[in-house]
């Protein structure tokens, strides 16, 4: 059975106890998952209050300016877990992770669209990073310097598939994918607003798809994303979901 154990975890391992796992990553302070709580069981209320107190006060003395928890799969907030997140000013989230039934996958051919995996610095990096930095930028300029640092380091990465699509000559979208021994999960996904409803993310997904042989292609997508409409229609199916809590200053 896969799980969100399977899916990238780009960050540092911090603290680790029977309750919970604290990762901490200094070079990507500003970046939440980089930076949080994992809860191995469902905490109290007084736990999670203990909890909120000391990463708040962790990340407090590093400069940073959010709080993030998760919590096992599967597994339902009590009402009064809900009650004191709101309390403290918590958003909820539902991730729900995704495994694909390539039997029935299909993806459209659109004759305008190239897609071009990225190899080296050049061109199609730059490109790369032009479509990324729209995906970005509403984090601001901090997170997009920082995301153009890990998107460099990935590029040296055999695990990791850069893709940028083209249409017409333009870049249009980009995927990044990661390659392991049982699973290829995508991930960092987008197509620029101008180019949507073309088939350019399904002939990106067909690329890695092609890609994966026989192992299980997955995603992560949000629980109040639209985009998961999509990937059901796709031939994805929901295998696990977990709860998160944000907040932000």
């Amino acid at each position: 059975m896969l799980t969100f154990n399977e899916t990238k975890r780009d960050a540092e391992h911090y603290l680790e106890n029977a309750r919970l796992t604290h990762y901490h990553t200094p070079s990507q302070l500003i970046k939440y998952y980089a930076n949080y709580y994992e809860y191995k069981v469902m905490p109290t209320v007084e736990q999670f209050k203990e909890d909120i107190a000391a990463q708040q006060n962790f990340h407090l003395e590093r400069g940073q300016q959010h709080l993030l928890f998760l919590f096992p799969e599967n597994m339902e907030l009590s009402d009064q877990l809900l009650a004191l997140s709101r309390d403290y000013g918590f958003t909820l989230n539902k991730m729900e992770l995704y495994k694909a039934d390539t039997s029935q996958l299909t993806a459209s051919c659109n004759p305008r669209v190239q897609i071009v995996e990225v190899l080296e610095r050049g061109k199609a990096f730059n490109d790369f990073l032009v479509v990324c930095r729209e995906s970005e930028i509403e984090y601001g300029e901090e997170f997009v310097e920082l995301k153009r640092t890990t998107h460099t380091r990935d590029l040296m990465d055999p695990s990791v598939i850069q893709l940028i699509a083209y249409m017409d000559g333009e870049p249009a979208g980009k995927l990044e994918a990661i390659l392991n021994k049982q699973t290829v999960e995508l991930d960092d996904f987008y197509v620029r607003k101008v180019f949507q409803g073309r088939g350019i993310g399904s002939q990106l997904q067909h690329f890695v798809w092609e890609r994966a042989g026989q192992r299980s292609v997955i995603l992560i997508a949000d629980g109040d994303d639209t985009a998961r409409d999509m990937y059901q229609k796709q031939g994805y199916r929901k295998i696990s979901e977990r709860y998160e809590l944000l907040k932000t200053e």
